[in-house]
């Protein structure tokens, strides 16, 4: 009985150093801290395209990255894609004016009343950003991109089909000017159309 109570107590110590000494060598990314401005009254699909050398460069604001989407929907940013972890708390969400003034945009559809101090439902008018998430997407005028998209409006604007498009239909039907990738892609001899 000693032996088995020894064999499973080396056995547990074993794998418990090596989930240890796996977990001290594995480090978590941290990512920076977010501002949006999107357009004021922008419906519809959003994205930001990263690390275009001809793209719009990098901008901060008080330690946070500044990601200014312009009226087109699409911002093609130097800036690489900032990944790792990050607390909600540290990505705002803000409607831009035409006078630079920010009103807040709420990251799901649950709102909070302030003044009560508790929940209200949503209405369904309530204008919210749906987030998709970091990926890849290609060919692009010769190369991978790696972006992020979104979405932006009310909960039947964005599950309105005519508010939402690809990356491609977004680059030709906003007209992105090829320029803004070149250089994009180490091994493409020069750009062509998205397709």
């Amino acid at each position: 009985m000693k032996l088995i109570f020894k064999a499973h107590f080396f056995k547990i110590l074993f794998f418990g150093s090596m989930i240890s000494l796996l977990s001290a060598c594995t480090e978590v990314k941290k990512s920076e801290p977010v501002i949006y401005l999107i357009p004021e009254n922008y419906v519809g699909s959003l994205y930001i395209i990263f690390n275009a050398p001809n793209g719009h460069p990098p901008k901060y604001e008080d330690g946070s990255r500044v990601y200014e989407i312009p009226p087109s929907g699409i911002l093609v940013t130097q800036m690489d894609a900032n990944e790792g972890w990050i607390e909600n708390s540290q990505i705002q969400y803000f409607e831009l004016s035409n006078t630079n003034e920010r009103t807040p945009i709420s990251e799901d559809s649950s709102l909070k009343d302030k003044d009560k101090d508790k929940d209200t439902t949503d209405d369904g008018e309530t204008r919210t950003v749906y987030v998709g998430g970091l990926g890849e997407s290609g060919p692009i005028y010769g190369c991978t991109v790696i972006n992020q998209n979104f979405t932006v409006g009310t909960n039947a604007e964005q599950t309105d089909r005519k508010n939402l498009f690809s990356i491609y239909d977004a680059i030709k039907r906003k007209n992105i000017d090829e320029k803004l990738f070149k250089g994009m892609c180490k091994n493409s001899k020069d750009v062509t159309s998205p397709q």
